[in-house]
């Protein structure tokens, strides 16, 4: 029997389970602090509701785009672009946008979640067939589990400063997850097709 600690045991399964755990993670913390955003804004409290549905909204069409339009092996290599879409729109809520430009930044950081489409074959192949369902159950708890975490990280930020400043780390932190997985997940792990 294969157990979790026999999975992140090898480099490549722990490589590509954190390339699918941190951006949604750092995002997650974003998210939490829409409606401290909108408070320290002195928005009206339904803006805050409107936010909250426009980074899921995106999510859905950048995952019905890539996953209808874009072959395996282009979305494959698509990893880290993705990811830094996700990253990119979070660092201009250092400029305080409105609830209109608020909307349009989160919806298109939604389109960034594709990124996890690009890394299903990668994980798969990385995996035992042995395996296969402990890593799965491995990749959701552990899903679940960092985006626990990165409300917390992110909110303490705010603490120390605004929601708008910490939702820009938020985009600062993905853009580097990005980088990363750009030279890590590329360069170790290329395509075999």
């Amino acid at each position: 029997m294969v157990r979790a600690r026999d999975l992140l045991a090898v480099r490549r399964i722990r490589t590509v389970l954190l390339a699918q755990w941190l951006p949604p993670a750092f995002a997650a913390g974003a998210e939490s602090l829409i409606v401290p955003y909108t408070g320290q804004r002195g928005l009206p409290f339904g803006d805050a509701a409107l936010l909250l549905g426009t980074l899921p909204l995106g999510m859905l069409l950048g995952y019905l785009a890539v996953g209808r339009l874009l072959h395996p092996v282009t979305r494959e290599r698509l990893v880290a672009p993705l990811t830094a879409l996700l990253g990119l729109p979070l660092t201009a809520f250092a400029l305080r946008p409105g609830p209109v430009a608020a909307g349009v930044l989160l919806a298109v950081a939604g389109l960034g979640f594709a990124h996890g489409l690009g890394l299903q074959r990668p994980f798969l192949a990385a995996i035992p067939t042995a395996g296969r369902g402990q890593a799965f159950s491995l990749l959701a708890a552990g899903m679940m589990t960092v985006q626990g975490v990165g409300p917390m990280a992110f909110g303490a930020v705010a603490q120390l400063g605004s929601a708008a400043g910490a939702m820009s780390c938020v985009g600062v932190a993905v853009l580097l997850t990005a980088g990363w997985q750009a030279r890590v997940i590329n360069s170790r792990y290329p395509n075999a097709d």
